[in-house]
């Protein structure tokens, strides 16, 4: 009677997986760090050129500010804001750990450090860091399997993401992410704490150079009420030449 038993729960079970691919899928053991690199081999290249625009909501008005960034590896970046009037001309260059930014209302280059980098980049959602953070998630942090969800009907992946450097800005992390084409939908970042901070949605995925790349990130300060960024990416060019002279201080005051 027992082997009978065993054999009718087999055949349930193989008629049900069978028929329903989802359920495939869920019974798949995910190998959650490689996951993480596919997504990484996604988004990320040694260089990066964005023309972009941070569309900043405070729940009362909206503003926009168009710039343009060049990124290289993850030490190195340098971004220049083209408007509006009032923040046209600014300037914020990443050497190595150092945040330097100029604005020609004062016609002066300052160095933004510690506690500093964690403050709001000009009233939006993001900090200073969010904004010039380009790394590997795989090279920095340690994944594993929580389990499945749905997101707008994609069965995604959650992933918890933990850091291996003890001064990571977001020490953990959870990531929700489609493992049939290697995207990213949804990214909580949390305090050392534990404390939610900030919440990213990953929309309008577009093949661009053979990576599956999103052309829109909306940004929520958890901090804040009411309160939304949206980044749009208008242009992207990815493994480009970058001349050296974008990275040297001299670039803040021309």
């Amino acid at each position: 009677m027992g082997i009978i038993y065993k054999i009718v729960i087999f055949i349930f079970l193989f008629f049900c997986l069978t028929s329903n691919p989802a359920l495939i899928l869920a019974a798949e053991i995910i190998d959650a760090q490689k996951l993480l690199k596919q997504v990484d081999d996604n988004l990320w290249s040694n260089t990066k050129f964005i023309s972009g625009r941070l569309i900043i909501d405070n729940g009362r008005k909206e503003r926009t500010l168009t710039q343009d960034s060049w990124m290289e590896g993850i030490e190195r970046s340098y971004t220049e804001y083209k408007s509006p009037a009032r923040e046209k001309g600014t300037k914020m260059l990443k050497t190595r750990k150092k945040l330097w930014m100029y604005t020609p209302r004062t016609d002066r280059k300052i160095l933004i450090a510690g506690h500093l980098l964690r403050q709001s980049l000009m009233g939006s959602d993001l900090s200073y860091e969010d904004m010039m953070e380009d790394h590997k998630l795989s090279k920095s942090y340690t994944a594993t399997f929580e389990n499945f969800t749905n997101i707008e009907d994609i069965k995604c992946a959650v992933l918890n993401l933990t850091a291996l450097d003890k001064k990571t800005t977001y020490q953990t992390r959870k990531a929700w992410i489609n493992p049939e084409n290697k995207t990213i939908l949804k990214e909580e970042r949390f305090a050392k704490s534990g404390k939610l901070l900030k919440r990213v949605l990953f929309k309008d995925y577009e093949i661009i150079s053979g990576r599956n790349f999103p052309r829109t990130m909306i940004f929520k300060d958890l901090l804040k009420e009411n309160t939304k960024t949206t980044y749009k990416f208008d242009e992207i060019k990815f493994d480009i030449e970058i001349p050296n002279r974008y990275f040297s201080l001299s670039i803040l005051k021309k």
